[in-house]
C-alpha cells in the first residue's frame, strides 16, 4: 500500500521558494563593496559558489555583483582569500534595511 500524500506543510521548499518568502528593504548605502580589480586576480572565485542568493556572477569573464536580494549570510567575506586586501568589504545594512525573514 503506498504512503498517503503529505500535506503542503511537510513539503520541502527549494532555495528559490524560501528566498521568495523573505522581505527585502534595499539600502541606499552600500553594505557590500567589492574591489573587482582584486577579484580579477582570483583564480577560484569561491564567492560565486557560496552565496545562495547569487549576489555574485560572471559576465564576460568579469565578476559582477548585485546586492539586491542579499540574505546577509556573510559567507562571501569568509571564503574570500583576498579579504585581507579589501576584495570584499561586507557589513550589515543600516537599521530597517536589508532582509526580513518570514519563514520560521
Amino acid at each position: 500500500m503506498p504512503d498517503p500524500p503529505k500535506p503542503d506543510t511537510d513539503r520541502r521548499l527549494s532555495v528559490e521558494d524560501r528566498l521568495a518568502l523573505d522581505k527585502f528593504e534595499p539600502d541606499d548605502e552600500p553594505f557590500i563593496v567589492v574591489a573587482t580589480d582584486i577579484c580579477r586576480t582570483c583564480d577560484t572565485k569561491p564567492c560565486l559558489y557560496v552565496c545562495p542568493s547569487q549576489v555574485y556572477r560572471l559576465d564576460k569573464g568579469e565578476l559582477v555583483y548585485n546586492t539586491d536580494g542579499c540574505i546577509e549570510l556573510g559567507a562571501c567575506g569568509i571564503v574570500c582569500k583576498h579579504i585581507g586586501r579589501g576584495a570584499i568589504r561586507w557589513g550589515y545594512p543600516r537599521g530597517g534595511h536589508g532582509v526580513e525573514y518570514r519563514f520560521g
